[in-house]
């Protein structure tokens, strides 16, 4: 048993409690302990008084040594798995550069030579400096990471490789640069040439492609920098103040940010294309979808109305900036069938798409999507879904739309030297167009939305989007509506300026009042509960609603807050059911229908059935109803 002086031991907890200032942390502490653990007055046999103090109560500061050695070690096992974790993706990455480099670049190299598929250059162009990237990271960053790990012990610290190491990331610069050209030569020869194609599907079916695209594993260069630069930043933060691998790694970090910073815009472009890949690989080859230009924009589940036999049918749809697939999953037996997920069923150009209110008075959330010849019905489960769908679609017309647009006034306005407005455009017919060419919102019967001409380039746009004017030479200097971009033009302002209204255009170009933003209180022609038949034959009840717009809404009650459905009732027929149509025998039953859809009715009596009928067939000729 140790004998310590109770005075001495006092003194020395009121002396280590003391010499610590409250805003000192927890380290400077515990340092200020460990050097004061040599003192022998702490723990002298001759102090003055003598007594026996056990030892969980007696001599501190072994414990604090202890505990400051416990944690200096947690962070020493910090450092050397963040380390190891540098090493091993390095190995991996090291491994996918020699697929790339010494698989793929060796053998299309030489079944070129051999068979003389492509020009030489083309090859370089495939692969561009590849070869110089693979030597860099096999020969020079991964034995000098696996030596420093094995002796770990002795020399614990990366900073000083990857500071050394970091200048060489310039190396990747030409690499992205040229990566958009890689892709596109890579897709172009595939399709063109079967024996590219055949090389790629030999490769594709070897382990080490491990069931991922040659052009996935080429996105893995232009992604290593930032991972560089992650697995730095946490090695710097666990890194002591005073350690000698300090200095080497905020260097390194400073060097490898600079690099990461640079392939930013990069990568951007890179992780849309990634998608791309990946929706490609998902609908196999029937639609090329690599376009350097090409985005995609949405994609989700989403239920279509068939046209014929008014089926309701699961699709997944994907938008893309300058097309939109609608896709059916491929099943077998219910089964999801291995390789590609998705079969498409319609492709549809963004350019001329119109996206319109639903007016199905059965289902709910409806809206349609129309192309040239082509017209479909689609819906969501929830009123958010659908809205988020709608602006979607009629964000990618409207951006599409501004962006032909700017490269048709660019043509304008260089044609022989002339500026905007010099001469008379060719105007774009009215019929033409059943969409603003700036915003996107559509022109239909009931829209209160009116076409005009921009008097500058000839697009057609509602009243909002030319909602300004400007002199214009070819007219005398008259004044004439004209677009938001022409008006920049005109009157010399910074190209791509708009106005607050058109800003809230873009941003979202369905966001005014809703069409079913009803209640069943509102001002009517004619209300009341009616049944109706739903396609699957059950008669249901629900607060029908005929407006002066000449729109028919249906509520689940005379309660609700907003409308369920509705329908525009002009071009419909109103009439009673010929006896051959299955009624189940009801009286007092009406319909309404054209020659897509049908719609029957049944009143509480005869006069309740006349009143409808009545009011629908003004409706239906668009007569006023007042």
């Amino acid at each position: 048993m140790y004998k310590f002086s109770t005075e001495h031991v006092i003194q020395r907890y009121e002396q280590g409690y003391d010499s610590i200032s409250e805003s000192e942390d927890e380290e400077e502490s515990l340092d200020d302990a460990i050097s004061t653990a040599g003192e022998p007055s702490e723990c002298d046999d001759n102090s003055v008084q003598d007594v026996d103090i056990p030892n969980s109560s007696g001599c501190v500061l072994p414990l604090e040594y202890g505990l400051k050695r416990e944690k200096m070690e947690k962070i020493q096992q910090t450092l050397h798995r963040i380390a190891m974790e540098l090493m091993t993706t390095e190995r991996t990455y090291v491994s996918i550069l020699h697929l790339l480099d010494q698989v793929f670049a060796f053998r299309v190299d030489q079944e070129n030579r051999a068979h003389s598929m492509f020009p030489q250059e083309v090859v370089t162009q495939m692969f561009s400096n590849l070869k110089s990237l693979y030597k860099l990271h096999h020969d020079f960053l991964l034995p000098q990471l696996e030596e420093r790990l094995e002796n770990w012990e002795t020399e614990s610290k990366i900073g000083d490789i990857m500071k050394n190491f970091a200048p060489f990331l310039k190396m990747y610069t030409e690499f992205v640069k040229n990566y958009d050209n890689s892709m596109n030569l890579i897709n172009l020869w595939c399709n063109k040439h079967p024996r590219f194609a055949q090389i790629m599907d030999d490769i594709h079916k070897m382990k080490e492609c491990g069931n991922l695209t040659l052009q996935h594993h080429l996105l893995t260069p232009v992604q290593r920098v930032p991972r560089y630069q992650l697995l730095l930043k946490d090695y710097l933060k666990k890194l002591p103040e005073d350690s000698a691998d300090r200095a080497d790694t905020e260097k390194a970090l400073e060097l490898v940010s600079t690099a990461a910073t640079h392939a930013n815009d990069a990568m951007k472009k890179i992780d849309k294309f990634k998608k791309l890949l990946e929706v490609q690989e998902m609908i196999s080859g029937v639609v090329d979808l690599v376009s350097p230009t090409r985005e995609l924009l949405k994609e989700g589940k989403i239920i279509k109305i068939s046209a014929r036999s008014g089926d309701h049918q699961e699709r997944h749809l994907f938008l893309f900036n300058d097309f939109l697939l609608l896709c059916s999953q491929r099943l077998i037996s219910n089964r999801v069938v291995s390789g590609p997920c998705f079969r498409v069923r319609a492709k549809l150009g963004v350019e001329g798409l119109v996206i319109e209110e639903g007016d199905n008075l059965e289902t709910a959330n409806t809206f349609y999507i129309r192309s040239t010849g082509r017209s479909i019905e689609l819906y969501t489960q929830t009123m958010k879904e659908k809205i988020a769908w709608m602006e979607a679609l009629a964000k990618a017309v409207h951006d599409l739309t501004q962006r032909k647009s700017s490269l048709r006034i660019g043509e304008l306005s260089s044609l022989e030297g002339m500026e905007l407005g010099t001469r008379a455009p060719t105007f774009i017919k009215h019929d033409a167009i059943n969409h603003c060419m700036v915003c996107g919102s559509q022109f239909n019967t009931f829209s209160l939305k009116r076409k005009h001409h921009c008097r500058a380039c000839g697009i057609v746009a509602c009243n909002k989007c030319l909602s300004q004017k400007s002199p214009l030479p070819y007219d005398n200097n008259k004044t004439g509506r004209v677009c938001t971009q022409c008006h920049d033009i005109l009157s010399h302002s910074p190209q791509g300026k708009e106005d607050d209204s058109q800003k809230e255009n873009i941003e979202s170009p369905i966001k005014r009042k809703g069409i079913l933003e009803v209640k069943p209180s509102d001002s009517a022609v004619v209300s009341s509960y009616l049944h109706m038949r739903s396609r699957s034959r059950i008669w249901v009840q629900r607060w029908f609603s005929l407006h002066e717009d000449f729109v028919l809404y249906s509520f689940r009650s005379h309660e609700d807050e907003r409308a369920l459905t509705s329908v525009p009732v002009p071009g419909y027929t109103v009439a009673i059911p010929d006896k051959a149509e299955n009624i189940d025998g009801r009286e007092n039953v009406f319909k309404l229908f054209h020659k897509k859809k049908v719609y029957y009715f049944q009143a509480v009596d005869a006069d309740e059935q006349k009143r409808w009928m009545s009011a629908l067939e003004k409706a239906s000729r668009a007569e006023f109803l007042s």
